[in-house]
């Protein structure tokens, strides 16, 4: 199969076998896959986050095997390993947590070089996680859940309630947009957004944000009630921008971590502390909360068009990756391992 392998900061198209099925898992045909920030990040900062890893006691990898991303993937079933029950039959459309459950641990799908991801043209999955996509349901919605699932749960994890909080989102790259539709989904009307691209802004006036501000030229928190504490949604990943949220926010309020810096950061506890705010830091999401997202998306509950702006090939996503890096250009990309298409 082809798939495009990720090493030293480049993409290479290369020849790989086709993964063998093992107990428990499916063989599964790329049907559309997105590319993810989290991807952007692994492939600026792969050696990094694999030192990180093993200095909090996991074990690293040999990133010179080179690593196929790509986690936000639709998949078809191609052939069934043993020890399958088979619920689901070939051909079937299905979207799953992306990981691999091997030996009763879970194994990142896209995230290691010893699993291949869907930036490829088939891909193992753990049939007990895969979930059927409704016929009416495009494969560029369905690729979709995935980054929706990690929405809905940060505004799980968030101490809203019903409509009675002001939110503010900071930074409006897919996972901010995706928590804009969300809370827009839980009923939430004073929902204020910040960031530096024109384009972004638009798009999250359109999933559900009743303001837009570009933080230079003012700040969110002058949209929300003064004195009335806010949940705050730091979805940036960028150094110094908690620090600054926790300096604006309202006495009381919440600050969800949806964004991942690299490095370290800081702030000054003791504003945190006299202003009694709430951290939270949030990661991936439960079964039940994906599941969720594809039922949203099912339903009609989430507008997802205005996300998927480009399609390429395998060819094509050294290009892709580039055009990200301007967020006028795009907001999400879609990989079909089975098209020649390029930016």
């Amino acid at each position: 199969m082809r798939a495009a392998v990720m090493r030293d900061r480049s993409f290479a198209i290369e020849d790989r076998p086709v993964p063998v099925p093992g107990p428990g898992e499916v063989l599964l045909k790329t049907r559309l896959c997105g590319i993810c920030g989290s991807d952007i990040h692994q492939f600026k900062h792969a050696a990094d986050i694999d030192k990180m890893a093993r200095e909090m006691g996991a074990p690293g990898q040999d990133l010179s095997k080179g690593m196929v991303l790509g986690h936000e993937y639709v998949g078809e079933i191609v052939a069934f390993g043993p020890d399958t029950a088979q619920s689901l039959k070939v051909g079937d459309r299905v979207v799953s947590v992306p990981f691999l459950l091997r030996d009763g641990a879970p194994v990142a799908i896209g995230a290691n070089v010893n699993v291949d991801g869907a930036y490829a043209e088939y891909f193992l999955g753990t049939e007990a996680l895969l979930l059927a996509i409704p016929e009416d349901v495009p494969d560029a919605a369905a690729a979709l859940v995935e980054p929706l699932g990690i929405a809905v749960h940060a505004v799980a994890k968030s101490l809203l309630d019903g409509d009675s909080h002001a939110c503010i989102i900071l930074g409006c790259g897919p996972i901010g947009l995706a928590i804009a539709a969300v809370l827009k989904m839980r009923g939430v009307t004073n929902i204020v957004a910040s960031d530096f691209s024109p384009r972004r802004r638009s798009l999250a006036l359109a999933m559900g944000a009743r303001a837009a501000v570009h933080p230079r030229d003012e700040t969110p928190f002058g949209h929300i009630p003064a004195g009335k504490p806010a949940i705050i949604f730091d979805c940036t990943g960028v150094r110094g921008v908690l620090a600054q949220a926790i300096i604006e926010a309202p006495v009381g309020s919440q600050i969800v971590v949806a964004g991942i810096p690299q490095g370290e950061d800081s702030f000054n506890p003791m504003i945190a502390i006299a202003k009694e705010l709430n951290l939270q830091f949030v990661l991936y999401y439960a079964p039940e909360e994906f599941a969720e997202a594809l039922s949203a998306i099912a339903s009609g509950k989430l507008d997802w068009r205005p996300l998927v702006t480009g399609t390429v090939g395998l060819d094509g996503i050294a290009g892709a990756f580039a055009a990200l890096e301007d967020p006028e250009a795009h907001a999400k990309i879609m990989i079909d391992p089975w098209s020649d298409a390029r930016l």
